[in-house]
């Protein structure tokens, strides 16, 4: 079998196009839509009951679940492929040393980040914010530990300070906003672990800094994708403003294009062991970028801390940890079966946590 992949293998053009077939797709999507916060510009209600599985699950999602799926199987064909041949595996071992790169671009991302947080309400920008523009809060205090936190990561003796505090903000804003509405921030919770335990000099304790760091972040992104699911209106009014952001399709088509496009390069991104994750981490960063042209400051800051924990998965790469989704005694047609039993899985465990947990918090007792 292995003989098989091996001569289909030499039709380089095949596998280029499958591996650059999800981030071909990927960059179709107008960046401006797909990863901009709608909370962050529209009016919302998060107890509002999300759209009925019933009306979601119509032929345009069943059709795009499936081209999801199919995708899902080709991409770890080629990446599982990709890893056990060995293609560029010494430069990709090289550059997951660069620990300490990592570092200082996570602790300069987060001064920056909390420093703007001070100076949009010290300049008067805006109200005060704990972590994200929607989480808005008059409490005199938190501007004063933005600033302090943000200050923090100057030596990294002090950058755990600047963790701690990334906990409390959460924990101050799931008093004010319910725990349902921070599961979208699950990513705060793994920068501040991050920067909680980066300095130390133990191996141990930095390999599951990286390892919390990217499963939240993953988390976050995926979460977010089934939002587009549930509560597709809320975007209607930034379609009103900019109708050229729909390229031609319904406003309902369009949301589940994107949230089945979210999910999908999320999962591979995790998902990845070859060099490939890297061109995935790229093109993800690329998307939230571009999007800060049509969004603005506020998209800027609001995604800063994101855009850098797509460049440290760039520079750096993924933790070995991910060699656990590895199965180096089976074929690769297997693996990429295993992989895609995985993507199905997930998709449909987080897409019943969402709305399961939804129903827990907000229903009527």
């Amino acid at each position: 079998m292995r003989q098989f992949i091996s001569n289909y293998a030499t039709n380089r053009v095949v596998w280029s196009l499958l591996i650059l077939a999800p981030l071909a797709l990927l960059l179709l999507i107008n960046p401006d839509s797909v990863e901009a916060h709608v909370k962050w510009f529209v009016e919302f209600d998060v107890a509002e009951q999300p759209m009925p599985i019933g009306e979601v699950l119509d032929k345009t999602f069943v059709y795009m679940f499936i081209a999801s799926v199919i995708g899902c199987y080709l991409f770890f064909l080629a990446d599982r492929y990709i890893y056990e041949e060995g293609y560029l595996a010494e430069f990709d071992k090289k550059l997951k040393l660069f620990d300490g790169l990592a570092n200082a671009i996570m602790r300069v991302a987060a001064g920056i980040f909390f420093v703007s947080l001070f100076l949009w309400w010290a300049l008067g920008y805006g109200d005060s914010f704990y972590i994200t523009p929607e989480l808005k809060t008059t409490a005199p205090f938190v501007p004063w530990i933005h600033l302090i936190i943000g200050l923090c990561v100057v030596s990294r003796y002090t950058t755990p300070i600047t963790g701690i505090g990334i906990f409390l903000l959460w924990i101050l804003s799931v008093f004010q906003y319910g725990m349902f509405h921070m599961l979208d921030y699950v990513i705060f919770l793994g920068i501040a672990y991050f920067l909680t335990v980066s300095f130390t000099s133990s191996k141990g304790w930095l390999k599951s800094g990286f390892v919390v760091l990217f499963a939240c972040t993953g988390l976050t992104l995926i979460w977010a994708s089934v939002e587009k699911f549930a509560y597709a209106d809320w975007t209607n009014p930034v379609f009103e403003k900019s109708p050229h952001m729909l390229m031609g399709m319904s406003p309902s088509t369009f949301m589940k294009l994107s949230g089945f496009m979210e999910f999908f390069n999320t999962f591979i991104l995790l998902g990845a062991v070859s060099v490939v994750g890297r061109l995935v981490s790229l093109g993800l960063m690329s998307i939230f970028v571009l999007a800060i042209f049509e969004f603005g400051m506020v998209d800027a800051i609001g995604h800063l801390m994101i855009i850098a924990i797509l460049f440290v998965l760039v520079v750096r790469g993924p933790t070995d940890a991910r060699n656990m989704l590895v199965l180096p005694d089976k074929s690769l047609f297997t693996e990429a079966y295993f992989m895609t039993g995985l993507y199905y899985l997930a998709f449909v465990t987080i897409f019943l946590l969402y709305y399961g947990l939804h129903y827990l918090s907000f229903a009527p007792y």
